[in-house]
């Protein structure tokens, strides 16, 4: 190994860590400021002159900024102490003169297959200061809180992980958007319910409700519920008792919203969310001037493959095309006063309404189409949702 280092290195104004960096590859068991400090004793021996003065605040490459490892330490564990969280990492950012400095010095008296930039130690240096003081274990791999040190104009700030939780809701009256209505037209959302009690009780500065599809704001969601992934950013709060939180938003819901099954939840369960397409069996009633079997035996021409074009309700935000789709089963189940309620179970993505009126041509075939005649959609609800529990 001797032979692989350079000790005219030790010449240099550097601190021991930036100086035994340079060869960070080399040799185990020895931090980065030991083996800087061994390549000065091994150049006094090999030059028989004095061991050469180490740099600390005045480093040429680091500009002394080892020396304060401590300070940050102990500033970012108080600034720490406002979050829950089990793991941390660090990251850092350093000028690129600095980097460029390294470069050079690496290139003329070592090699880059031998040496560990700064940033490298630097964070794991940091990292293990702050999980001293703060007994948390440091993970870089999917961490609750990343500290982020900003050499360059001496700031840290925190990246926080969102909270996400899994769930399912039921939505209980109609007129209620899934999501915040950009307009303002709507008081409050399904989105809004489930995440106001959680914000207060968490910290968070904001939130997202990712649904596997949405219904319309004038359609119920009953049954066994739609999955959803609601995310909370920048919680300071995230040991939850997600028994206790269901009760409250149930309770804070007032009748419009029910959640369900909740659970802590990953980024990869709202991709499977969004990416599941799920069937989902539906319940509609309509108004036709039609006989029970003439229903029935149009009901039964509707089973199969249809094909839908964008209604002209949604044509205005969707790009028009024809969408295939397939009806799993339909039939008649009851009537009430004078609508007729009829059963649907259709692929994900099924247009319920226009399979029912038609809308002008635009779905074929439809009941409207097969009767002949004019169809009033009454009401439309999800009762079931046929997906894998994540």
């Amino acid at each position: 190994m001797a032979e692989k280092i350079n000790l005219n290195a030790a010449e240099l104004k550097l601190c021991d860590h930036c100086l035994g960096r340079i060869y960070g590859m080399l040799g185990h068991g020895l931090t980065n400021a030991e083996r800087g400090k061994a390549i000065r004793i091994m150049y006094a021996m090999e030059k028989n002159k004095d061991l050469p003065k180490k740099h600390d605040e005045l480093c040429e490459l680091c500009g002394g900024i080892f020396t304060r490892l401590d300070e940050y330490a102990k500033y970012i564990s108080t600034i720490l102490d406002e979050y829950e969280y089990s793991t941390f990492s660090v990251g850092s950012k350093f000028s690129e003169e600095i980097l460029e400095r390294e470069k050079r010095i690496i290139e003329e008296f070592s090699s880059p297959e031998y040496a560990e930039g700064i940033g490298r130690e630097f964070n794991r240096e940091l990292g293990k200061r702050i999980s001293m003081l703060t007994g948390k274990e440091a993970n870089i791999s999917n961490p609750d809180i990343t500290v982020i040190v900003d050499t360059i104009y001496d700031d840290v700030h925190l990246e926080i992980k969102p909270l996400l939780i899994y769930g399912r809701y039921r939505k209980l009256v109609r007129g209620l958007p899934q999501t915040k209505w950009p307009s303002g037209k709507y008081r409050e959302s399904v989105e809004e319910i489930i995440a106001r009690p959680i914000m207060e009780i968490t910290g968070g500065t904001g939130h997202a409700l990712h649904g596997m599809g949405r219904e319309d704001i004038d359609v119920r969601m009953l049954g066994n519920g739609r999955p959803f992934v609601i995310e909370i950013k920048r919680p300071r709060k995230r040991f939850l008792d997600l028994k206790e939180l269901e009760r409250i938003i149930n309770r804070y819901a007032e009748g419009k919203v029910e959640v369900t099954d909740l659970k802590f939840a990953t980024k990869e369960d709202i991709r499977k969310i969004k990416e599941t397409k799920a069937k989902k069996r539906y319940r509609v009633a309509v108004r036709v001037d039609a006989s029970e079997e003439e229903i029935k035996s149009a009901l039964k021409k509707l089973k199969g493959k249809i094909r839908q074009r964008t209604p002209r309700r949604v044509a205005h935000r969707r790009a028009d095309k024809l969408r295939v789709r397939e009806v799993y089963d339909i039939h008649l189940v009851a009537k009430e006063n004078d609508a007729w309620v009829i059963e649907i179970l259709a692929e994900s993505g099924t247009y319920i309404k226009e399979l029912m009126h038609g809308d002008e041509g635009r779905t074929r075939p439809s009941l409207a189409e097969i009767l002949g005649r004019d169809v009033e959609v009454v009401y439309l609800d999800v009762i079931e949702i046929l997906d894998s529990q994540i």
